[in-house]
């Protein structure tokens, strides 16, 4: 049997990651990193909340600062507890939006109908009459 999942959207998320960073000690954080595609994208987020510097995951990040390691969903938590090695000698800070189970899934991998370019006008010239029945 499948387990249920839930599909969390824009603004959900956004509110979980701003609550979640709020409950986080960020004393002395300088930069923001995430691990995989969605660390990235709750990286990028946290970082525009919090105005400071995004990194890329595996970049370094310069001695002075500690380090802020966002994801948007912890089930077993050995990404993170990888993320968190990587990064040990920047004192990171761990954050995570969303704890599973239950599983979620975020708005941007909802599934969706996939159209190409070519596609798409592939098929609005299919919607039109052929030129012969215009003429009449």
């Amino acid at each position: 049997m499948r387990t249920p999942v839930r599909v969390i959207d824009e603004p959900t998320f956004a509110a979980r990651l701003r609550q979640a960073l709020k409950s986080a000690d960020l004393a002395n954080v300088g930069a923001v990193t995430g691990p995989g595609r969605s660390g990235a994208i709750a990286a990028a987020y946290a970082s525009h909340i919090l105005g400071i510097p995004f990194i890329p995951y595996g970049a370094r990040c310069p001695d002075q600062f500690k380090i802020l390691i966002v994801d948007t969903a912890r089930e077993s938590g050995r990404t993170l507890r990888k993320a968190e090695r990587r990064y040990k000698l920047n004192a990171p800070v761990v954050v995570v939006a969303f704890e599973e189970p239950p599983r979620v899934m975020f708005w941007y991998e909802a599934p969706k109908p996939q159209h190409y370019r070519h596609e798409r006008s592939y098929r609005n010239a299919e919607a039109q009459p052929p030129a012969s029945s215009l003429a009449a």
